[in-house]
């Protein structure tokens, strides 16, 4: 492994996210963002609209970390508490600075015709902060250094966050620590469950470097590897997962079930498919949906109760039948019209729309292993 790299923790801010009202994609964006620049994140906390508990969880993470990254509170309500967080963290005051409260009164004069009250608390910062743009939201962000530790602070309003970030913190962050990129492969498979999955690849999980993960996904197994050094060492860990899972992988990277299985299907001369499914919630449809054909095949349409009424090159059909004990259900697939028909009985474990998921997910993978070439 290439250095250490400065450890980090993100701090999601709000009671909704707590009460599940919000769901957090600030963090999920963020910890993919943190390990492409080359922090190691330790730990994501959802911290409540308040103030005690937010200098506890500012003065904590600072302590640990070598990088804070804090998202919401920044707001004009009476809730909006990071900013007092911070300073109660750090024990400095806050005050009003002018040039910000020039700013923001030009900002809301231009867009309400006058300056609410309520909106002065967002021109409020410490001495240690350094003022973050924020061109697109009335809430400046804060860059705080501290004993050697830096917190960024940012809004909660997903566009103002990824802007900011993008903009002012990412830049900062690469010119304040000497940053080493994570780089990480994602081997993919279907059939083959998580501890099978372990089992068979042994050793090669066990590795300092690259790190491995085994993930269960709707769309099967996955497996990573990540590393900061040689890329090499990731090339020959993905190599040499590909040859013990075998005809179980179905793609690496970025690649997703659907479009394997369209090219698969563009492979042997389709142009278009077609889709039915039975007692599934169109779980197939909503998947294939939002899938581009990019070389393949091209999905043109389905149906739950009928088949669909529409001309296709291959029309592919799941119906799920429950099964007694464990969660398990029993999938029929069948492929017809390119290459003739192929059918299959398999099964499944999951329950609710993970369940309807994996049921559509063995469709495409039927077609996959059936008309792919190797990988």
């Amino acid at each position: 492994m290439t250095g250490k790299a400065p450890t980090a923790e993100i701090l999601s801010i709000g009671s909704e996210i707590l009460l599940g009202e919000t769901v957090d994609t600030n963090a999920a964006f963020l910890g993919g963002e943190l390990a492409r620049a080359g922090l190691a994140l330790i730990s994501i906390r959802a911290l409540a609209d308040d103030r005690a508990v937010l200098a506890e969880g500012f003065r904590t993470a600072l302590a640990r970390v070598d990088v804070v990254i804090a998202t919401g509170g920044l707001g004009p309500t009476h809730d909006d508490l990071t900013r007092e967080g911070v300073a109660d963290a750090l024990a400095e005051q806050l005050s009003l600075d002018p040039a910000l409260e020039d700013a923001l009164r030009t900002r809301m004069t231009a867009s309400l015709g006058r300056m609410p009250a309520n909106n002065l608390r967002q021109a409020m910062r410490i001495p240690s902060a350094v003022p973050l743009p924020n061109p697109i939201g009335s809430a400046p962000g804060w860059w705080v250094e501290h004993d050697g530790h830096v917190a960024a602070v940012m809004p909660g309003v997903p566009s103002e966050m990824r802007r900011m970030w993008t903009d002012e913190v990412a830049g900062r962050l690469a010119e304040r620590f000497s940053l080493v990129p994570l780089a990480w492969r994602t081997v993919k498979t279907f059939g083959v469950g998580e501890s099978r999955a372990a089992e068979m690849l042994g050793s090669l999980l066990e590795s300092d470097d690259p790190l491995a993960g085994i993930y269960a996904r709707d769309d099967g197994v996955h497996v990573r590897f990540s590393t900061r050094g040689d890329g090499a060492m990731l090339d020959a860990a993905v190599a040499a997962a590909r040859d013990i899972l075998g005809d179980g992988v179905w793609g690496t990277g970025d690649e997703t079930l659907p479009e394997v299985a369209l090219r698969a299907l563009g492979h042997r001369g389709a142009r278009t498919l077609a889709v039915h499914e039975s007692e599934t919630g169109g779980a197939l449809l909503a998947i294939m949906a939002g899938s581009p054909s990019g070389a393949g095949a091209r999905f043109v349409g389905g149906g739950l109760i009928a088949p669909p009424a529409v001309e296709a090159d291959a029309l592919l059909h799941v119906r799920l039948l429950p099964e007694d004990g464990h969660g398990r259900s029993r999938v029929d697939v069948s492929l017809q019209g390119v290459a003739g028909f192929a059918q299959e009985q398999l099964r499944i474990h999951g329950s609710g729309p993970q369940r309807l998921r994996r049921a559509a997910f063995a469709a495409l993978d039927l077609v996959r292993r059936r008309l792919g070439e190797p990988l």
